[in-house]
């Protein structure tokens, strides 16, 4: 069937069907990307850096339906979940019972989420978490493109040369003999 001739109609109709299948491939790749992916969220019980908020004396919050987990102020907990959007349910011991909904920013595996920020509902709640050794300060850059050399701790030789590497190593003074 190498010398048939398709009629235009079949063509249109075989390229409207490649490209459909085209879109909902794509579109699945993405609603597994945004539904698969797994995030961790640092539940975080402090006082705001800018003394917005106050911590929470003590409390018990769950993500998605997991097991509660019972916070004092002060304290951190992590919590793994998977997709982008979330429910969470935080009871303050005095009885309040407050259930919201927090979106995981796309492209952030780790998140920080401010309890006493969600309560008060003072937004950012959810942030990117960022460790304190991880973070550079912003008035000191470092240049990761400085070179260092392999001889930069390499003894000096007598002269105050540095010494070459493959070079023998220079003779120690016998105790027993005068200086010159």
């Amino acid at each position: 069937m190498s010398g048939a001739v398709i009629p235009p109609k079949v063509r249109t109709r075989r390229l409207i069907v490649r490209a459909a299948l085209c879109v909902v491939y794509v579109c699945l790749v993405g609603l597994v990307f945004a539904l698969g992916k797994g995030h961790t969220i640092i539940l975080d019980n402090k006082d705001a850096e800018d003394g917005s908020v106050k911590a929470i004396e003590s409390l018990s919050i769950s993500v998605d339906g997991q097991e509660p987990i019972d916070l004092q102020a002060g304290d951190r907990d992590m919590a793994k979940v998977r997709g982008q959007g979330h429910k969470v349910e935080v009871t303050v011991m005095d009885g309040q019972k407050v259930e919201n909904r927090i979106r995981v920013p796309l492209g952030e595996e780790l998140v920080l989420l401010s309890i006493p920020k969600l309560m008060a509902g003072v937004k950012p709640a959810v942030v990117p978490f960022v460790p304190k050794e991880d973070a550079t300060p912003p008035d000191q850059g470092t240049n990761s493109n400085a070179f260092t050399s392999p001889d930069a701790n390499a003894p000096a030789q007598p002269g105050g040369a540095p010494a070459q590497p493959g070079a023998p190593a220079a003779p120690a003074k016998p105790s027993n003999q005068p200086a010159p």
